[in-house]
């Protein structure tokens, strides 16, 4: 595993919460959700960096109000699949 680490000053630290280990943690779901958002993380790819699973991190982001597109595309594909496990 790499380790980056990066200066915050300390005014903006109190952004992320109180103690280092609150804001290692909130700073990870920030880089997440904004990878996420980019589109150059998955759910489950930003989930797993901030040590969450796939699901908690879609939680998250409606939470958040994040947008997560769901397109035409993938309801056909969840509505066959659907159809596939009833009958």
């Amino acid at each position: 595993m790499n380790t980056v680490t990066i200066e915050i000053p300390e005014g903006f630290t109190r952004s992320f919460g109180e103690t280092e280990e609150e804001i290692a943690r909130n700073a990870k779901i920030e880089l997440a959700i904004e990878m996420y958002r980019e589109g150059k993380w998955s759910t489950g790819k930003a989930g797993k960096f901030c040590g969450m699973t796939r699901i908690a991190f879609m939680d998250l982001l409606r939470d958040r109000q994040v947008p997560m597109p769901y397109t035409l595309e993938m309801l056909e594909q969840d509505f066959a699949y659907a159809r596939s496990r009833v009958g």
